[in-house]
């Protein structure tokens, strides 16, 4: 299974992946991918704050709040999981 394949702190990356988050148009807030991968937005956020420095996300300001998507370089890991 992919999920296997990537760390626990990877696994939002494949979420991003699978919801088609791979732009700033499809961008999603914390508190809307929070809900949807079942964990606290701290913890989210510290690993998206690791995803991003990684260079595996970016992220834009949306009404005021940071929205994150992912970058070339994520969907490049995700993808290599399926291989």
């Amino acid at each position: 299974m992919v999920e296997d394949r990537l760390g626990q702190e990877d696994r939002p990356l494949l979420y991003m992946h699978n919801l088609g988050v791979v732009n700033a148009k499809r961008a999603k807030k914390l508190g809307e991918l929070a809900a949807i991968l079942q964990i606290s937005v701290e913890e989210l956020k510290r690993l998206l704050g690791h995803c991003e420095a990684q260079g595996y996300v970016e992220s834009i300001m949306s009404e005021g709040e940071k929205a994150y998507y992912l970058s070339p370089k994520g969907i490049i890991k995700v993808c290599s999981c399926f291989s």
